[in-house]
């Protein structure tokens, strides 16, 4: 503690009293300014560094659904190891985020953010060499490890760049940076896989985060949290809780929901989660305060990108397949046919501080929910011989939904913690943003794929040996390779009855989608305050030179 400051003695862990500042890039004199233009340009390039690691983060979530069908044949994958190229990712960003965001607070954050990048890195370096399913699985564990040190550390370190007065645009441009990430991955992918072999689409992001690391050694600042003990019992029960009830919500679409071992592992994370919620209610120091979610900013910000994660991932699964496999582009071609999403978020990002600030929060994400439930809706009136215009059309108000809903419900939820709680707050809405994601996968691929084997064995595809017919059942890319092998009536046929089932299973999925989008909005409406955070920034942020609370240091 600084000399001449005091520690409050009431309550268990107060908030500081002043924001926290880092300290600067070289000496001042007593009295000098804040910010000079060489001060103010580090801040920057300290944000752009930090924003690099999230924008990659947001990338490497979706990069992967254009190349889904080239992974089928190349790696010879299941449709179970293609839904763990996936999620093997969101498993470990999720589960490891809680630990990973008090871990920084004792250890230093950006010694925690520099050991990510370096792991994400080598789980990159790792996918560009594996030539099998489970070494690309292990390969993305390793970068969800990395994302999970990464991202905590990210949006904490952010307000410390900043003044009080530029922290909230900062904090918006990095969420809005991640938030660009998701749409951008599949253009990125597509245009890669037309022209190089699939390792290529993480290949590009090795000099990216590069960047990122050099950017923040230099330009952002150390920061700690409070020395208090770690919560060992807290760290194991959400690391097991978290990983059982995603392992069992992925495992369920393949193994069936009524399968044992899927069922057991459900119930156990839930069991285990229900555990930690008691355990942190109680710990004398535990791995995360619930007092968060007292503010309803926080709480029902956090619940709506539950929900946006949810439906955006089951969108980034399922489209870029109908695209490729029902209407016959190829990965380029795809990624580009994503653009009008892009398009939307670049366009209604640059609306959505103005829509804010005009008719607040609430009314903005109620409209952002409500669009992508247009969306969605859209996208289950497709069919497999639908202009692209229809698809380009759900696209863009998907993209136009995701900025003006993600970015602002992030901001939403960082302005309502006091600053030496961003960290360990931070990941505890990210975990559930992970969780979200992970469940738009598993659920909507889930009822895609239950619909798509039920037209099937319904009869919709005409009789085939049994390893064609399981083929044809696994996923459209085994129907491709089932048809080929046929004469060209009959494997045209094949082909086409599957095609149809497969838009059958994306409409249906779309159709839940919209109706969880839809629930949501009048959540918001019910439950969001109108208008900015609680006040814990607030009470937090009294001036701009303060230093006192957490340790800073360059």
């Amino acid at each position: 503690m600084r000399a001449g400051t005091t520690r409050p003695q009431h309550g268990r862990q107060p908030p500081p009293p002043h924001p926290i500042e880092p300290v600067p890039q070289r000496p001042r004199t007593q009295g000098a300014p804040v910010s000079g233009t060489h001060e103010a340009a580090h801040r920057w390039l300290g944000l752009l560094s930090l924003s690099l690691g999230l924008l990659v983060i947001g990338l490497d979530t979706t990069i992967l659904t254009v190349a889904l069908p080239t992974l089928a044949t190349s790696l010879e994958a299941t449709t179970s190891q293609l839904q763990w190229f996936t999620d093997a990712y969101t498993l470990a960003f999720a589960a490891l985020l809680l630990p990973s965001g008090v871990l920084g607070g004792r250890l230093g954050r950006k010694r925690v953010l520099v050991a990510g990048l370096l792991l994400f890195t080598a789980g990159l370096v790792l996918a560009v060499l594996a030539d099998t399913s489970g070494g690309l699985v292990l390969a993305r564990l390793v970068m969800g490890v990395g994302a999970a040190a990464i991202a905590p550390q990210a949006l904490a370190l952010v307000p410390l760049l900043f003044p009080r007065d530029q922290r909230p645009r900062a904090a918006a441009l990095a969420t809005a940076t991640f938030a660009l990430g998701l749409p951008l991955g599949p253009l990125i992918g597509g245009g890669l896989l037309n022209s190089f072999w699939w390792g290529s689409i993480f290949l590009i992001n090795i000099p990216v985060l590069a960047l990122a690391l050099v950017g923040v050694v230099r330009y952002v600042p150390e920061a700690r949290g409070p020395r208090v003990p770690l919560d060992v019992v807290g760290s194991v029960l959400a690391l097991t809780g978290i990983s059982a009830l995603l392992y069992g919500i992925i495992e369920a679409p393949n193994r069936g929901w009524g399968d044992p071992l899927a069922l057991l592992a459900i119930f156990t994370g839930v069991a285990l989660l229900c555990a930690l919620l008691l355990w942190l209610r109680q710990a004398p120091h535990p791995l995360v305060d619930l007092s968060p979610f007292r503010s309803a900013h926080f709480a029902w910000g956090t619940a709506t990108v539950c929900v946006v994660m949810f439906v955006l991932l089951g969108i980034l699964f399922v489209v870029p397949q109908f695209l490729q496999q029902v209407q016959g582009h190829d990965a380029m071609a795809t990624g580009i046919r994503l653009m009008p999403m892009f398009v939307g978020v670049l366009f209604a990002t640059v609306a959505a501080e103005k829509l804010v600030s005009r008719f607040g929060i609430k009314w903005v994400v109620a409209v952002g929910m409500l669009l992508w439930a247009i969306a969605l809706i859209l996208l289950g009136r497709l069919a497999a011989d639908s202009t692209y215009a229809a698809t380009a059309l759900a696209l863009a108000i998907a993209g136009v939904a995701l900025a003006l809903t993600l970015p602002t419900t992030f901001d939403a939820v960082l302005s309502s913690l006091p600053p030496d709680t961003a960290g360990a707050g931070s990941a505890l809405a990210n975990a559930c943003r992970q969780v979200g994601a992970a469940a738009g996968i598993a659920v909507l691929g889930s009822v895609l794929n239950t619909v798509y084997r039920g037209e099937l064995d319904d009869g919709a595809v005409p009789q085939l040996a049994g390893g064609s017919m399981d083929a044809v059942r696994d996923h459209l890319a085994g129907a491709e390779a089932a048809a080929a092998a046929l004469p060209s009536g009959q494997g045209q046929a094949v082909l086409a009855a599957a095609r149809d089932a497969f838009v059958s299973g994306m409409s249906a999925a779309s159709l839940v989608g919209a109706g969880v989008a839809a629930v949501m909005s009048l959540l918001v409406v019910a439950m969001l305050p109108a208008r900015g955070g609680d006040g814990a920034s607030a009470r937090a942020d009294p001036g701009p030179d303060s230093g006192a609370g957490a340790q800073v240091h360059q």
